[in-house]
């Protein structure tokens, strides 16, 4: 509902200007019109002048109904658009509307007046103002700057429009002077998109430690006097490494279950790549190759927490690996669970492409299972699949088997602007037994349910294979998907019409708290508006009104706890993913987490909704934040957690050979 809501308030708001330009327009024409057709338009301008106010009420109401979900949806209009608009109408009520009755009744009134004229024509500007707010600036707290960028403007015009009308005479401007009013008007506005395109253009080279914004939370200023390089961060590298693995990129077909072939990007030859598959406290090692022509790579493994120079994000902890290139990873493998590997150069495109794979942690003891790895995918040409396989795969299992499949979301949008990609899993009761690779506490049985699951995000989902058919798929292609069969013939399960959904903050039983105490709080106000961002113009997202690299750093001590809360006032779902740390989601939408110690590496965050999570600062470096709508993070919503002490050599930039989104 927060959508369509915010959709209104912001259409209201340009009629609001619309009315009040035309009626503005019209009683500037007064003037020039006989005593009779004074009166007939000044009628009109009444009526128009009550549709005004009845927008302003509009305005009121879907201002309110924004502040029920919460102060920060409504704070900008509160305390930035509102004042814009409800000054100059208190001069229309006070100056213009008398005098408009006056020329209505026919009585002797100067209709040249300022009085009458501007207070309509400031209410007009100040409308236009309020468009700006809803689809441009965007401002967020503190509104002090507010002041001059949007109040300053409207004075300064409202004077000239009294200047004007003061020293106005009884003439009708030329077509000539129209004419060039109107390429003057055309002129700003082109020149202006231009400057801004050029503008935007991040610089060829960036060190990742210019941080235009630093945010300490609250807590104590940090330095970076004590330096240690993000070089220094690494995995063991004097000890003999358990598993070794090889993973070379390259341009390849990708051959589909359908038939169809997308030319794409390979790792080993193969998309997804080779799993990587490992046990609880294994040194692992991973070379890769680059044997694609114009383009760098790297390794990044999503969700689990590496030490900061091997977690593989061009122009932050490494250089992008070129072509004919290689580059070594080392890490020891501590925690047990679901993750994938991708590469974090131009990812946004190369991801699409096929360059991902899945990196599974077991433990070392443990039953034996059925563990079926599903890797869902859309790729470029906006096929839906598991992996490869775009219709529906056939997997024979005995009844009786412990099975669990581990669902991971490696797209790169959401399936809509507002909701994450919907699996159903039907044919059997099941658990949802971890999420992001941390296990659940207490996970109870759910049977037909809608499994919401953000891009980058993973589910584990465990069950006892019955005497009948289980079918898994994605809702986006319900013709596709997996079937795990325990004798042929039988009928494939249906999906059911209308499944609740799956919701994590109760589900499973809950432990003891684990944070009783904040050493920093921070707050990131999600959001978009018409912006330019490296020479794009569109409706762009940003983190605290700007895009990257303008985007807070948040700065943090090791083992410190750090607060943070997540408000999404855009259009659009973010899964926000924060790299080298896990955090516990405490509420969303001000209702507290009921269930389950809730981990997560990459939280949805959709339009309208809060959430509050925490985290300990234990694994030292500066670690990439950002929206896993890699188009999004391709478009500036990136932003960095910093530890003190630690820099990065790397840069970023058009020559650099680093793009890290």
């Amino acid at each position: 509902m927060f959508e369509p809501l915010e959709n209104a308030d912001t259409t209201v708001a340009a009629l609001h200007f619309l009315v009040y330009w035309i009626v503005g327009y019209r009683m500037g024409q007064l003037a020039l019109l006989t005593a009779d057709a004074a009166q007939r338009s000044a009628r009109r301008i009444r009526i128009w002048i009550r549709v005004g106010f009845g927008l302003y009420l509009a305005r009121l109401v879907s201002i309110g109904w924004l502040w029920t979900y919460g102060w920060d949806f409504a704070e900008n209009r509160v305390l930035v658009s509102l004042p814009l608009i409800t000054l100059p109408l208190v001069a229309v009520v006070v100056w213009s509307l008398p005098r408009l009755r006056r020329v209505i009744d026919g009585s002797d009134v100067d209709r040249l007046d300022p009085k009458l004229v501007v207070p309509v024509q400031a209410t007009a500007a100040g409308g236009l103002l309020t468009v700006w707010v809803a689809f441009v600036s965007r401002p967020i707290p503190p509104h002090a700057d507010e002041l001059l960028t949007h109040g300053g403007p409207l004075a300064v015009l409202t004077a000239l429009l009294w200047l004007r009308q003061s020293r106005r005479h009884l003439t009708r401007p030329s077509l000539l002077t129209k004419v060039a009013a109107f390429l003057v008007i055309v002129g700003l506005v082109t020149g202006g998109v231009f400057y801004g395109l050029s503008a935007s253009r991040l610089p060829s080279h960036m060190s990742m430690m210019d941080h235009n914004l630093v945010d300490n939370g609250g807590g104590p200023p940090t330095s970076h006097a004590a330096r240690t390089s993000v070089d220094a961060l690494t995995g063991p590298r004097d000890l003999v490494p358990d598993k070794v693995f090889t993973l070379t990129a390259e341009p390849g077909k990708i051959p589909l279950s359908s038939g169809r072939s997308i030319d794409g990007w390979t790792f080993n030859g193969t998309s997804p790549g080779p799993e990587i598959r490992v046990r609880e406290g294994d040194l692992v090692e991973i070379k890769l190759y680059n044997k694609i022509p114009d383009l760098g790579v790297t390794l990044h493994w999503h969700g689990l927490d590496v030490p900061n120079a091997e977690d593989g994000v061009a122009g932050l902890t490494q250089e992008a690996v070129p072509n004919g290139g290689s580059h070594t990873y080392r890490f020891r493998a501590e925690q047990v669970g679901s993750f994938w590997y991708h590469t974090h150069q131009a990812s946004s495109e190369a991801v699409a492409k096929g360059l991902f794979g899945s990196l599974i942690v077991e433990p070392r003891t443990g039953p034996a299972v059925e563990d079926i790895t599903v890797l869902s995918h859309v790729w470029n040409e906006g096929v839906s699949a598991f992996g490869a396989a775009d219709t529906m795969q056939r997997k024979r299992i005995k009844p009786g088997t412990p099975v669990r499949i581990r669902l991971t979301n490696t797209g790169i949008n959401p399936a809509s602007d507002t909701t994450s990609t919907e699996f159903l899993l039907t044919g059997t009761p099941f658990r949802v037994t971890a999420i992001d690779g941390t296990p659940l506490h207490g996970p109870t049985e759910l049977r037909d349910t809608t499994l919401e699951l953000a891009n980058g995000g993973r589910y584990d989902l465990s069950f006892t294979m019955p005497d009948g058919p289980v079918r898994l798929v994605d809702r986006n292609a319900p013709d596709a998907g997996l079937l795990l069969e325990p004798n042929e013939g039988r009928p494939v399960p249906t999906l059911p019409e209308d499944p609740p959904a799956f919701d994590p903050l109760s589900y499973g039983s809950p432990e003891t708290p684990r944070f009783t105490r904040f050493d920093r709080r921070f707050k990131l106000i999600l959001d978009d508006g018409l912006s330019f961002h490296d020479g794009v113009f569109g409706l762009l997202p940003m983190i605290n009104g700007t895009q990257f690299p303008d985007t807070p750093t948040l700065m943090v001590r090791e083992n410190e706890v750090i607060h943070t809360t997540l408000i999404n006032r855009s259009h659009e779902v973010h899964p926000m993913h924060l790299h080298g740390h896990h955090a516990l989601v405490l509420s969303r939408n001000g209702v507290p987490s009921t269930g389950s110690p809730w981990w997560t590496d990459t939280l949805d965050v959709r339009p309208g909704e809060i959430f509050e999570i925490a985290f300990v600062a234990d694994n030292p470096g500066i670690w990439m934040d950002h929206c896993h709508n890699l188009e999004h993070a391709r478009n500036g919503m990136v932003m960095h957690l910093a530890y003190e002490g630690v820099t990065s050599p790397y840069h970023v930039g058009h020559q650099s050979g680093n793009q890290p989104e």
